[in-house]
């Protein structure tokens, strides 16, 4: 807690230092912020999570860390991190970002949006892989489950999974996913989807 404390320290006594505009921070938002991590893009500064998940399609991505504050310093200037990562990308949500960090991608959010994104339970789970199967359907994403089923009447199904995304993507089109089985059937349930993988009917599930 201490070290923390001096962490939090730091980074406020920045907004004043040698009289140099500093975006606005939002005091509560850095105290959740894990790591006191902060990145500027677009002129917002964006607190980190420890939530992590995929870089969404390669399309999305909006730029890469171009600049690094001084230790305990905010970010001034679009691009720039106070936690170094300078060449990393990131992808750009509506209120989120997702930035490379290491051999993840890691969850950022706007002050306004923080403390909703960190109650949230994340759909993407490294120990459960199903989780990690995505498909888009209906302009609304998909979550695979390891619960199989009938597939419903034949007269159910609803389309079949046209493309692919690349490795570690998120679908951005409907009928796309991003693990293959393309041609594959779904029929549609009111909050699930049935998926043929192989040869079982796996259940997706809404975020």
């Amino acid at each position: 807690m201490k070290r923390k404390g001096l962490l939090l320290f730091g980074l406020l006594l920045g907004l004043t230092a040698c009289g140099q505009e500093t975006p606005q921070v939002d005091e509560n938002a850095l105290a959740m912020a894990y790591e006191n991590r902060l990145l500027m893009v677009n002129d917002t500064l964006y607190y980190g999570t420890d939530q992590t998940g995929p870089m969404g399609d390669s399309e999305a991505v909006g730029g890469e860390i171009t600049s690094e504050t001084s230790e305990g310093a905010v970010p001034t200037e679009n691009g720039q991190s106070n936690f170094c990562c300078v060449g990393n990308a990131y992808t750009i949500g509506k209120e989120t970002i997702m930035v490379q960090i290491g051999e993840e991608w890691f969850v950022f959010a706007t002050a306004e949006a923080l403390s909703d994104v960190m109650e949230q339970e994340s759909p993407w789970s490294a120990e459960n892989p199903y989780k990690n199967r995505l498909l888009m359907v209906n302009d609304t994403l998909y979550y695979g489950t390891d619960q199989t089923g009938p597939m419903g009447d034949s007269e159910a199904v609803a389309g079949e999974i046209m493309s692919e995304t690349s490795e570690g993507a998120v679908p951005t089109e409907n009928g796309q996913s991003n693990f293959g089985c393309e041609g594959n059937a779904y029929t549609i349930g009111e909050e699930t989807i049935m998926v043929q993988i192989d040869e079982e009917w796996y259940i997706f599930e809404k975020a």
